[in-house]
């Protein structure tokens, strides 16, 4: 399963074609900001093992650095993949995201690396069990 968390519909649809053109089959959920994909977490996919989330930084109510803080806060979402999916090629901004522990940094103009990379890394990687079964 994967969550997308971008407020752009247009930059949803890129991601949705390239998923398609790589023939990646995972489930996809969409938030618009952080806020409603933590609820989505908690909501909708909790429990999921094999889960991974591709987060825009730039987003209006909660932004990206503020949904990782609150994702490596919460006991029960802190193991969760992330991959950064974002317009920004700043070094602050990579740095900020590393030392939240993502998974990777991608900037959107990039697509298809993602997701040859992501495509790769879902086959072979072992996930981490969710939180609560430790």
């Amino acid at each position: 399963m994967f969550l997308l968390v971008e407020d752009d519909e247009v930059d949803v649809e890129r991601f949705r074609r390239a998923m398609n053109s790589h023939r990646i089959t995972a489930e996809l959920l969409v938030a618009n900001d952080g806020a409603e994909a933590i609820e989505l977490l908690h909501n909708q996919a909790a429990g999921t093992q094999k889960l991974i989330v591709f987060l825009d930084l730039n987003m209006p109510g909660v932004n990206g650095f503020e949904f990782l803080q609150m994702l490596r806060a919460d006991a029960g979402l802190r193991r969760t993949l992330v991959f950064i999916l974002t317009s920004s090629n700043h070094q602050r901004d990579k740095q900020q995201a590393y030392d939240k522990n993502v998974a990777g940094y991608f900037v959107k103009s990039n697509l298809d690396a993602l997701m040859n990379t992501v495509k790769s890394y879902s086959d072979s990687v072992e996930y981490p069990p969710p939180a609560y079964a430790s």
